[in-house]
């Protein structure tokens, strides 16, 4: 509403403009445009040269070449006002659910940041498309969209020659905890969901059995990479006695021996544990000597951890019944 009575406060002074929509020389899709170009800023060089635009837009076949000449002549008259415009400006903002997991991604782009996103998500929307016809798949625009989206950050996390750093995390049971299937955020997922990943480079998992001893990872036996991950994986927040609630994340915490490396602790996960960097760098707050808290267990460096998390996902996806509660239910496949 308030829009519409702007734009009818506008078209009262705009006498030519009336009179060539009311002709039928404009659309009132031509007049929208120009009372949105025409702030009281340009008002006055728009009084001059109203008449040219009315008839250069009246010549016009397409509104969009129309759109090009309104956008020029902004241009130009900001030009003349010697007006110092500020650039548009790309912002995005993204939430994500804590319940479910989902995440909204709301923002806009500048023209020219627009330009190259929109021109690399129709391509990948395209191939999407294609490969969904060839496999047999209907997916709405929306949905091959969305597709394209996480192609493309696949494919930048991989694309530096190096190692990427996993795209995320999955946090799985053993035994007694078989059942456990989340995100290293937190968010629970079924690992039905985790299926067409599992073959993929860029996906970390970790192992862990019911006295919460790390089962599997991958290579490095130190507390950078995929131990440390591992490590803020399983411990979520500050293990200080205090039950310090910062979380175990690289800005705020640190991962560091239970037992001091000088004392000889090794860098391993039953000697690791995540301190907020306050209680773990600052010794009149790191409290008295512990000990480690969980057991040493079957920790493997290598690749085979990995083959086996993926082993025990698809036993599971193929094995578990409906209800985990009731298991005498037939199973889900």
């Amino acid at each position: 509403m308030a829009a519409e009575i702007g734009r009818a406060g506008k078209l009262a002074r705009m006498a030519r403009v009336r009179a060539a929509v009311l002709d039928g020389r404009l659309s009132m899709d031509h007049a929208d445009l120009i009372c949105k170009y025409v702030t009281d800023a340009r008002w006055e060089l728009f009084v001059r040269d109203e008449e040219l635009l009315v008839d250069t837009l009246a010549g016009l076949g397409l509104f969009a070449d129309g759109r090009k000449v309104v956008r020029y002549w902004a241009d130009h008259v900001d030009d003349e006002l010697g007006a110092t415009t500020r650039p548009p400006v790309s912002d995005v903002s993204m939430s994500r659910s804590r319940d479910t997991g989902e995440v909204t991604v709301r923002g806009s782009l500048a023209p020219i940041d627009g330009e190259v996103f929109a021109a690399e998500l129709d391509r990948l929307c395209r191939e999407v498309r294609l490969e969904d016809a060839a496999a047999g798949v209907e997916r709405t625009a929306g949905q091959r969209r969305a597709a394209a989206l996480v192609r493309m950050a696949a494919r930048s996390a991989s694309s530096t020659g190096v190692s990427p750093r996993p795209l995320f995390q999955v946090i799985v049971g053993d035994q007694t905890m078989a059942r456990l299937c989340e995100l290293a955020s937190g968010v629970v997922v079924r690992p039905h969901d985790l299926l067409p990943y599992l073959d993929t480079g860029l996906v970390e998992s970790f192992l862990f059995d019911e006295q919460h001893r790390l089962v599997g990872v991958s290579r490095q036996r130190t507390f950078r990479g995929r131990l440390r991950r591992a490590i803020q994986a399983r411990d979520r927040h500050c293990q200080h006695d205090s039950g310090c609630p910062v979380p175990a994340t690289d800005l705020v915490s640190d991962v560091d021996h239970i037992r001091p490396w000088a004392a000889g602790g090794e860098t391993s996960d039953v000697n690791g544990e995540v301190e907020c960097t306050a209680h773990n760098r600052h010794p009149h707050l790191h409290g008295p000597a512990k000990q480690p808290k969980y057991p040493a267990g079957p920790y493997t460096s290598d690749d085979g951890g990995l083959l086996q998390i993926r082993q025990r996902l698809r036993w599971q996806i193929y094995n578990d019944p409906d209800d985990p509660l009731n298991p005498e239910l037939p199973h889900a496949l």
